[in-house]
């Protein structure tokens, strides 16, 4: 089988980049799941998964299942299934990579060897889950993979049948396409169906409870009416009978309904006046007994109307819970005591308890502060609050809600709906004193359910094993004829070539094959009739190949001999910029003894470093198809620099653009430049610039100056006592004081400044770069010339050096006459400026030499 996992072709086909957007659709999959019932979901993610195992490899295949399972926990509140989808896409990476095992058959494996058994010692045997939802959720899981691994493997086949960026097999073709014809349905049917079961279910549970809610609502609600009927008509003889008249009544009413435990009066400071019975279980009278501390005084003097009471301790006799029915003694429309009845609630459990037993309904009566008064639950007391548990109370419509408890973590979320209920919740009398809850437990619905599609999954499972080997075995025979004919022409042309040109070529019954199968055997004979007339021109043009190859090796001979003696560098570069040829002239340049020394060598370890960038944009530039030429300076492997000229132009070489370049050595054309242009504007004796050099500068200067709106200073020297050294001593000696001069003028201003000599003995000094102030500019051109003219002024020792005579040294005094002018911008034209200079130099001579003059508008 030809698979991408082996081949890389997928991998090549699409990046990485789009490792991301498969976990995310991956994460989408699993979030937009599709519930069966009770929790039991189908989830997608594995597809892209898988997917990412496909066209990504098996590392980021592993990586992508890891991130996309990890959704399951928050669904599913426990790691495991983490682990089980993750070593899924490993192992059918590998059985695949390995095994050159189709997808579909390697996923079926590892959920019949690994996948199930993980479930079920994980569910089962960890989380403890019980045995028929375990085998449900295993089977759904086995069926979940292998439906996702068929859809992965067959949106993977779609892409590349399109892209044409991956190779598969026919015979997988029809493989997974059989066996989705019977998946998808059957899974499909089994969803709706199932769906819609619990959905008959589920309404079947809400119509019960709500049909036993009003039922026994209407039970309660008689029967604390008839409660309350009772106290009202004894609280009516109350207004207008005595104690002593009413505790007779009391006793009729509590001998005559045995709902009544006991009656009682009481005034209107709530002390009992009239009781019965007149004594207690403890012996003790039950006359002025006092219950002005009970709460629900205030809503009886408020409501004046009877009421059932909320769940309080007993104060007569054995203390113990109690409800009463109570109804205030209204006299002139005033309220004046009540009437009291407590209760005897078996009536109302017997009811409860006959009504819940076979649907195992849980029922709780609660007061009016939420008090428990009576339930069924064992976990409830009487006298506190209705407890749950943690949970949340979903609104499922109106009078019917369910109550989810908190599912704690390593635990399947399948428990939270076993232990979920239904609840209804009613009021109880005319101000809701009571309410009834009844709560319908959802286990035993879910385990018929569970037991139900279990063995639907477990049927849907073993129809899905048995359509996979059909379709295997379909594919097989279906492939078959196709099969020998590929192993028949495999090589056809070499074996029709050497003479093997019997055939016996298979018949079907399938018309498109057998019609492929007479396509060959024509092609076949015509290809052996072609190469009977190849061998025959073979005979001839192996002649002329020999002819034309000794021709080709002279004309190299002569090529290599031409570019050999070749006195210019003929090189050849890779794309890579590494030297692949050069001939000796080259090798001369670049001080190589040989070829070996240099060759796979990047270009640029033999060019100087302040041409690197250059020189790769130009081979940069060649290789996208430019002809280039450039000047650049090589060091060779000695040592030695030269500068060379190089013309280079793009070639095929292999299949592969290489430059080609044509080098000359300039280095005398260059040295010869760079001393015309010292010539040009460097003075020669003091090596200073000169007055061309100078005046230029001056430009720059003006034009700086208006940019950054500071002054600058331009200063004039003349020697006040040169001309008698030269008479003296002659024009050597007056050299060397020439060229002292110079040293100190240059040790005596800033870098950026500027030192030139205009010829004899004048010297001139640009300072630029002072202060926007013309006071502060001032003051620095005064600092620097006053410190010039004290360098200047120091003695010269001047050593002159004759040939064939000792050295004599000549001690020499000699100040300077200095102008300066300031300028900034350009408003003044450059001779201005010089002219000005000099003016304020010989006012400095006239005023008596040694001195700095400063110019001024007067001179």
């Amino acid at each position: 089988m030809n698979d991408p996992l082996s081949r890389g072709e997928a991998r090549r086909s699409i990046s990485s980049l789009w490792l991301l957007p498969l976990i995310a659709l991956g994460l989408a999959g699993n979030y937009f799941r599709f519930p069966l019932f009770l929790n039991i979901d189908l989830l997608f993610g594995s597809i892209f998964a898988l997917l990412a195992l496909q066209f990504l490899g098996l590392g980021r295949g592993v990586l992508a299942a890891a991130l996309i399972a990890s959704s399951t926990y928050t669904l599913w509140n426990h790691p495991y299934a983490i682990v089980i989808m993750t070593v899924e896409v490993l192992v059918v990476g590998a059985l695949m990579a390995r095994r050159r095992m189709s997808m579909v058959l390697a996923d079926t494996l590892y959920w019949i060897v690994i996948g199930m058994p993980l479930v079920y010692i994980f569910y089962h045997g960890v989380m403890e889950v019980p045995l028929y939802s375990s085998s449900t959720i295993m089977t759904k899981q086995a069926v979940n993979g292998i439906a996702n691994a068929l859809l992965a493997r067959l949106i993977f086949i779609g892409l590349a049948l399109q892209t044409r960026s991956a190779q598969t097999t026919f015979r997988e073709i029809v493989h997974n396409l059989l066996s989705s014809f019977v998946l998808f349905p059957a899974l499909i049917m089994l969803a709706i169906g199932s769906r819609a079961d619990y959905a008959q279910t589920d309404r079947q549970i809400r119509a019960s409870l709500v049909q036993d809610s009003a039922r026994l609502h209407h039970y309660i609600a008689t029967w604390v009416e008839n409660r309350k009927t009772a106290v009202r008509s004894l609280a009516s003889l109350a207004a207008t009978h005595s104690p002593q008249q009413m505790q007779a009544r009391l006793e009729q009413t509590q001998k005559s309904d045995v709902n009544f435990l006991r009656a009682g009066l009481l005034d209107g400071d709530a002390t009992t006046v009239a009781y019965f019975p007149p004594l207690d279980e403890l012996g003790q009278s039950t006359i002025g007994k006092n219950f002005a501390d009970r709460a629900f005084i205030a809503d009886l003097k408020r409501t004046l109307q009877p009421m059932v009471s909320e769940v309080v301790m007993d104060k007569i006799g054995t203390a113990k819970p109690m409800v009463a029915a109570r109804s205030p003694v209204i006299v002139n429309g005033k309220y004046a005591g009540y009437v009291t009845g407590i209760l005897s609630l078996e009536q109302i459990r017997a009811q409860l308890d006959t009504s819940t037993a076979g649907d195992l309904v849980r029922y709780t009566l609660l007061d009016k502060h939420g008090s428990v008064i009576m339930s069924n639950r064992s976990d409830q007391t009487v006298m506190q609050p209705l407890v749950h548990g943690p949970g949340k109370l979903l609104r499922l419509d109106a009078g019917i809600s369910q109550w989810l408890p908190m599912v704690t973590p390593n635990t399947s979320i399948s428990e939270q709906w076993r232990d979920s209920f239904y609840v209804t919740q009613t009021a109880v009398g005319d101000l809701s004193e009571w309410q009834l809850i009844l709560e319908q437990p959802v286990a035993p619905f879910q385990k018929v359910l569970y037991r139900n599609y279990g063995g639907k999954l477990m049927l849907l499972f073993l129809v899905l094993l048995g359509a996979l080997a059909l379709s295997e075995l379909f594919s097989r025979k279906i492939m078959a004829t196709l099969d020998l004919l590929g192993q028949l022409t495999r090589n056809l042309a070499l074996r029709l070539a050497t003479d093997d040109k019997k055939i016996d070529w298979p018949q079907t019954a399938v018309k498109e094959t057998n019609d492929l199968i007479s396509n060959f055997k024509d092609v076949s004979d015509l290809l052996v009739t072609k190469f009977d007339e190849v061998r025959e021109v073979n005979a001839t043009l192996e002649q002329r190949v020999a002819e034309r190859t000794a021709n080709l090796a002279e004309s190299e001979l002569h090529l290599h001999t031409i570019i050999e003696n070749e006195p210019e560098c003929i090189k050849i570069v890779d794309a890579q910029g590494r030297l692949q040829q050069m001939n000796p002239a080259g090798l001369l340049m670049v001080e190589a003894d040989s070829l070996a020394q240099v060759a796979g060598r990047s270009v640029l370890e033999l060019v100087a470093p302040e041409y690197h960038t250059a020189f790769a944009d130009m081979h940069q530039r060649v290789l996208a198809g430019e002809t280039m030429q450039m000047q650049f300076e090589v060091i060779g492997l000695k040592g030695g620099r030269r500068w060379l000229e190089s013309h280079a132009v793009p070639m095929l070489d292999h299949g592969q653009t290489v430059q080609l370049a044509v080098t000359h050595d300039i280095t005398q054309r260059k040295q010869m430049e760079d001393q015309i242009h010292r010539l040009a504007f460097y003075d020669p004796l003091t090596q200073l610039p000169n007055r061309r050099l100078i005046e230029d500068r001056v430009s720059h200067a003006m034009a700086a100056s208006k940019r950054s709106n500071c002054y600058c200073a331009l200063m004039i020297l003349d020697l006040d006592e040169f001309k008698p050294l030269n008479d003296t001593h002659g024009h050597l000696v007056g050299d060397l004081l020439l060229i002292e001069v110079a040293t100190r003028l240059t040790h005596c201003v800033r870098e950026v400044d500027t030192v030139g000599r205009f010829g004899g003995d004048e010297f001139v000094v640009m300072l630029v770069e002072l202060s926007a102030s013309l006071a502060l500019s001032s003051a620095q051109a005064q600092t620097i010339a006053e410190k010039i003219r004290l360098s200047l002024s120091e003695p010269y020792l001047l050593t002159v050096h004759q040939a064939g005579l000792p050295d004599t040294v000549v001690t020499h005094r000699c100040t300077a006459s200095i102008g300066v002018v300031l300028f900034i911008d350009n408003a003044r034209t450059q001779d201005d400026i010089l002219n000005r200079a000099d003016a304020a130099m010989y006012r400095a001579k006239q005023e008596g030499c040694n001195r700095v003059s400063f110019y001024t508008p007067d001179l």
